[in-house]
């Protein structure tokens, strides 16, 4: 793998796509300054030895093991936090949850939610919570039409009806499933009117299989009625493309190859998707209250017309409908649609429940699930939430027993995820100074279990990629054939690095409540699942209920367990250890792999254009070699056993602003994201891209059009982007303090 620094043994330079690692070692339990966090034991004098290999532990008063609160005192012993919590959560506790979340539909915006929010309020106050609030916001959501429902019909050539698509109700398969407060098949946000013409296939509706369409066959999409299969990208980005290449209607099916795979049995005697099963899902483009994007929904705010909305491209005006494969197969001639959703100002709630830290209670560790759903959600997103619940009753039972965490430890029940991460996306534009700047790290589980035949899928900033491997560690695997979370998400993800195999932590795009903390203010977060090895077929149908995940999913809730605990293990590290367990040298080796891979893609293309990358290069190479100085300085600080406070606050500040110093403030160009390393995609906004302004930039110079000709300029600014925020990151990690306290 080329590997874009210098070679940092000899004063001369060496061409960046020849040089060597150095400086940097590959990983291994020894170099790792805490990795030995994995092997924690009860009869461990001071957790914070965890954080050190071979060094002394902080011995002032603020850094002290009972201070930090990795210890708990249980029936007159002293034990470890994370041993004490691996008999705590209980696989029935878990199962009550979900069959208690999932007895009614309970979309955003409903009676039902709002009792929800209100039920997980008394029981965060019950639990001894220092503080829990339930905070609402009005804001835009969208519904279908029970009055008069979306039609989607097939005609003959004289205009007669011959087939009409179930688009008032999925055919109700298992008890509970026939429930009137079911919200009828739609896509939020869809443009209301009507189509009428014949269809035209395009695949997965990508901006690859529209360029295939208009160039290599040379169709002419204006007026026609697209039909796309779900999969692949964001449905809200299908509509886009859809409407920006002149389609007149969209209608996206799940497709059996992806749902229903041959051989396999469909819901309610297997767990795939049967005929008439189908996906609802936004369409929102932007994250937050499409009419207060950017400030919060609080009364009195200024609210943009819905029409602005449409014009500015944020949501389609062009109507959208999904549809099963049941009906799919006949949907490929003549066809009439009619969409007639509405949108409608209402209320949602988010409750937030924290517990102070008592060494730095200003520092925050956020964790965090959504609890509203399409339908009843027993995998998405109740199975998270079925968990947040039972680990919120053990962090209550730490409480009665005088446990404090260092820093404090925040518990948040978003809502109206599911029509664009509104609810975190409000609070956090609400209070986006005081996260900003006392934000450690937020830890978000939106699905916990797809499946029993499933493995970790983690996303994460690199910074916490070694406190995630620690975790899993710890962990013990509820499948047979491994030890620990971490053996088996070893098995099924491995990736070698610089010599080194280890399970891959992906690059965060969007698609859940993780977003608004990286995108906006600069937060370290991962995003934790249990993925299943098949497709989590059922997802955001009727379908996806308690029946399924007690028969399919996971009846045992072992798997639930285990990602509770990966969870809660994750969230104790970084809450009751003295020094960030960070590692900013994972920083460095990410951003020398991306721009290998970013070099090896474009690198021709870049020089035909005179556009070098050499310059990043460089300040990736001062970036690399102040990673591994900061990292000696956090060793040699660790050591000193009378190191003060005010030391620890510059160290740890130093490993929080490290992200942060990655936010370009005016954002990416169009685009709401300020992440110059990692954002979502431009035309996948699940997907993640690396360089996301540059890589943006690149593609329009070479996708150009009768109205926007190749701006070659325009990707040399964005290559300036990148580079200078790689030299801020690097003067974070250099700045000056340490030598100087007195």
């Amino acid at each position: 793998m080329l590997l874009a620094v210098y070679n940092m043994s000899s004063k001369e330079k060496t061409p960046f796509f020849k040089r060597e690692l150095s400086g940097l070692r590959p990983y291994s339990n020894v170099y790792f300054l805490y990795a030995t966090l994995a092997v924690v034991t009860v009869s461990a004098v001071a957790f914070s030895v965890g954080l050190l290999v071979g060094k002394s532990v902080f011995t002032t008063k603020s850094s002290s093991q009972a201070a930090w609160g990795a210890n708990v005192v249980d029936g007159g012993t002293s034990v470890s936090v994370l041993s004490w919590i691996d008999d705590q959560l209980l696989t029935t506790n878990i199962r009550n949850n979900l069959q208690s979340l999932t007895v009614l539909p309970h979309i955003a915006g409903s009676p039902q939610n709002m009792k929800l929010a209100q039920d997980i309020y008394t029981q965060w106050v019950n639990y001894g919570f220092d503080d829990v609030q339930l905070v609402n916001y009005s804001v835009l959501l969208s519904y279908p039409n029970t009055s008069n429902p979306n039609v989607l019909l097939l005609k003959n050539v004289t205009g007669d009806t011959i087939y009409s698509a179930h688009t008032a109700q999925e055919t109700p398969l298992t008890p509970g499933e026939n429930d009137s407060t079911v919200a009828m098949p739609f896509n939020a946000y869809s443009g209301s009117g009507s189509a009428t013409g014949r269809l035209v296939y395009v695949n997965y509706a990508t901006i690859d299989d529209f360029l295939y369409l208009t160039t290599n066959l040379s169709l002419n999409l204006t007026g026609r009625i697209c039909i796309a299969r779900y999969g692949a990208i964001y449905r809200g980005d299908q509509a886009h493309l859809a409407q920006m290449y002149g389609c007149s209607a969209l209608i996206i099916y799940s497709d059996p190859e992806d749902y229903a795979p041959s051989g396999t049995l469909v819901y309610p005697n297997g767990p795939s998707l049967p005929p008439y099963g189908l996906q609802r899902g936004s369409l929102l483009e932007p994250e937050g209250d499409p009419l207060t994007n950017g400030v919060p929904s609080l009364d009195g705010v200024f609210r943009e017309s819905y029409n602005s909305v449409m014009a500015s491209g944020e949501v389609p005006s062009i109507p959208v409908q999904p549809i099963g494969y049941g009906d799919a197969i006949y949907f490929m001639s003549q066809t009439f649609i009619q969409v007639n959703n509405y949108q409608e100002q209402r209320t949602i709630y988010d409750v937030i429940g924290t517990i102070y830290g008592q060494v730095e209670p200003d520092q925050m560790v956020i964790l965090g699930n959504h609890r509203d759903a399409w339908v009843f959600g027993a995998v998405d997103p109740n199975s998270g939430t079925a968990v947040l619940q039972e680990m919120a009753r053990a962090f209550g039972t730490l409480r009665t027993k005088g446990w404090r965490p260092g820093r404090s430890i925040v518990l948040c029940s978003w809502d109206a995820e599911e029509y664009g991460l509104i609810g975190s996306t409000e609070w956090v534009e609400e209070r986006q100074k005081v996260i900003g700047a006392n934000t450690v790290a937020y830890l978000n589980v939106d699905s916990a279990v797809e499946g029993s035949s499933s493995y970790l899928y983690i996303g994460a900033s690199p910074l916490l990629y070694q406190v995630i491997y620690s975790a899993a560690k710890m962990v013990k695997c509820p499948n047979q054939g491994f030890d620990t979370l971490y053996d088996e998400w070893l098995q099924y993800s491995p990736v070698t690095l610089n010599g080194t195999t280890q399970p891959e932590i992906y690059s965060l795009g969007a698609g859940s409540d993780f977003t608004i903390f990286l995108q906006l203010m600069g937060i370290s977060c991962a995003d934790f699942e249990y993925v299943n090895t098949t497709s989590y077929a059922v997802y955001h149908s009727v379908h996806d209920n308690f029946y399924w995940m007690t028969n399919f999913g996971d009846p045992s809730f072992t798997h639930h367990q285990a990602m509770g605990l990966m969870w809660f293990k994750t969230a104790i590290l970084l809450a009751t250890t003295p020094v960030l367990p960070y590692d900013p040298r994972d920083y460095a080796i990410s951003l020398q792999n991306i721009l290998a891979s970013f070099v090896q893609q474009y690198g021709a293309v870049l020089q035909n254009q005179n556009i070098s990358m050499e310059y990043i290069a460089d300040e990736l190479e001062q970036f690399v070699t102040a990673s591994v100085t900061f990292w000696n300085q956090l060793q040699t600080a660790a050591s000193n056993t009378s190191i003060s406070e005010r030391a620890l606050r510059i160290l740890n500040n130093k490993l929080m602003n490290l992200e942060r110093a990655f936010i370009i403030p005016e954002g990416l160009p169009g685009r709401q994201y300020k992440h110059v390393i990692f954002a979502p995609s431009s035309v996948d906004s699940y997907a993640s891209a690396t360089f996301p302004g540059l890589s943006d930039a690149i593609f329009s110079a070479l996708h150009p059009t009768p109205s926007v000709p190749p701006d070659w300029d325009e990707v040399r600014r964005q290559s300036d982007a990148v580079r200078v925020h790689i030299r801020y990151a690097t003067q974070v990690m250099k700045q000056p303090g340490l030598e100087y306290l007195t």
